[in-house]
């Protein structure tokens, strides 16, 4: 594995204009002032009908591969963070590899939901620079990877007071990174991530399922709203509080940190409250920490690579920048990236 692995060139894409919480109010049987005050959410994003998360990752990697002064042809494999592809098979990172026109390399999905993302920089460090065989048959190496993440969640909402839980929280959006051996960007650091398989109707969606025969889904199914994501926020947030911090923390130990030494603190969470009050438990001022989710919604994979590409390119992000989130599964984790 290389020793200096780094994101090379980051890109972003938020579809269409905002949506304001007064916009689904309505709909969804509440006050647009309580809605906003509830959630922590002000604005959301949505993509129009026919897109899917690789259209909105497709602009984003185009940022990401100019910045990065990086080729399709440079590229030796394509992560992509979804937990919403654009079809049930092949999988998201195949439809944008072709978008792209990429050449015949590999492309996967990963299906790490709100971690998705730290899971697609763990994996890109392990092959970048790897050698492997080539498409013609020569021996290449995958010199650049590009890891996107996308999600098109709105299109699987409940727009009823059913949804008043999760429809205002979650949204739509992609982002890249270029990745590889570098002499500038962000150094990859420390990554810890983790998934507890017991929890998994804690935050989920539950039909459309294979498992479920002869049809992945019935009228019954479809009447009990079954197919809409549901979430139990009140019962996971003492969980996703207790590992969230013990993940933050191990990262920090991994690099010799303090919290104070943390310039940026990119915290997801389906609750931007107590992805804040996490925050100040680890100790990283207000100053310091954003909630992607308060800006634009929960974007699930997206969220966190989003909001790193709009503040570095906004006002910057400092030396030392700490990506942490948690998500359905229940995954967790953090990670460390150092200019």
């Amino acid at each position: 594995m290389p020793l200096d692995v780094r994101i090379a060139g980051l890109g972003s894409h938020l579809p269409g204009p905002p949506i304001a919480s007064a916009e689904l109010a309505d709909a969804l049987g509440e006050p647009a002032g309580e809605l906003e005050r509830r959630t922590g959410i002000s604005v959301r994003h949505h993509a129009s009908a026919g897109l899917g998360p690789s259209d909105l990752a497709l602009e984003a990697a185009r940022e990401a591969l100019a910045r990065a002064h990086t080729d399709t042809s440079d590229l030796g494999l394509i992560v992509f963070a979804t937990a919403t592809p654009d079809v049930s098979f092949p999988g998201a990172a195949c439809y944008l590899q072709d978008k792209l026109g990429a050449p015949t390399i590999g492309a996967l999905d990963v299906r790490a939901q709100s971690v998705g993302f730290l899971c697609g920089l763990e994996l890109a460090r392990a092959f970048a620079g790897q050698t492997a065989p080539g498409g013609d048959g020569r021996d290449g190496r995958y010199v650049r990877v590009l890891v996107a993440a996308g999600e098109v969640l709105s299109s699987g909402l409940d727009f009823s007071p059913r949804g008043r839980e999760l429809t205002p929280r979650l949204a739509d959006g992609a982002a890249a990174a270029v990745i590889g051996p570098a002499e500038a960007g962000l150094r990859i650091g420390a990554i810890r991530w983790q998934t507890d398989g017991t929890l998994v109707d804690r935050f989920w969606c539950e039909f459309p399922a294979s498992r479920h025969h002869p049809h992945r889904i019935v009228a019954e199914d479809l009447a009990e709203g079954r197919h809409y994501p549901r979430v139990d926020l009140e019962g996971l947030a003492p969980i996703v509080r207790e590992r969230l911090i013990r993940s933050v923390r191990e990262v920090l130990e991994d690099m010799s940190w303090r919290s104070a030494d943390v310039d940026t603190f990119l915290i997801d969470y389906a609750d931007p409250e107590l992805a804040r009050r996490i925050a100040a438990e680890i100790g990283v001022e207000a100053a310091r920490t954003t909630v992607p989710t308060a800006l634009f919604g929960h974007v699930m994979a997206a969220g966190l690579p989003i909001a790193l590409e709009r503040l570095a390119s906004e006002r910057g992000i400092g030396r030392r920048v700490l990506l942490a989130a948690a998500g359905p599964g229940l995954s967790w984790g953090a990670a460390a990236l150092e200019a």
